[in-house]
């Protein structure tokens, strides 16, 4: 539907990156980072973000943050936040190359496309996790 005016949001940013998803995959499948000239195929099931090109990186990595709440009332408003939340790493370092574009573990932050960089990839030890871990 909303193809057209993606394709035209393309025109007027010609240096923009795009990140493509899959809406009906799930582990990292189908997703592709493209630049402007990539031609895209007028098809269903696709969601496509501009792509942050200058992300904020941790040790030169791209990562994701997950912090989990829970809504109980809007008037008044109550929300909850989790002790625990998530934070996933890219295992390679974070670049914007156009001929680096495709490598996923430079620019995917999802557990199932990085753990199969096995020469960079770091499990984690402790499986209780580290919030039992302290004395709060």
């Amino acid at each position: 539907e909303d193809y057209d005016e993606f394709q035209a949001e393309r025109e007027r940013e010609p240096t923009a990156l795009w990140i493509l998803k899959p809406v009906a995959a799930s582990c990292g499948r189908g997703i592709k980072v493209i630049q402007n000239h990539t031609k895209i195929n007028k098809r269903d099931g696709i969601l496509a973000s501009k792509y942050l090109s200058n992300p904020h990186l941790i040790n030169g990595r791209k990562y994701d943050l997950r912090v989990y709440v829970l809504v109980t009332s809007f008037n008044p408003l109550k929300i909850y936040i989790y002790d625990d939340g998530l934070v996933r790493f890219a295992t390679e370092k974070y670049n914007n190359d156009p001929n680096q574009l495709s490598k996923k573990f430079i620019h995917l932050t999802n557990f199932s496309i990085n753990k199969k960089n096995v020469n960079k990839f770091v499990k984690n030890a402790d499986k209780k996790g580290a919030a039992e871990d302290s004395d709060e």
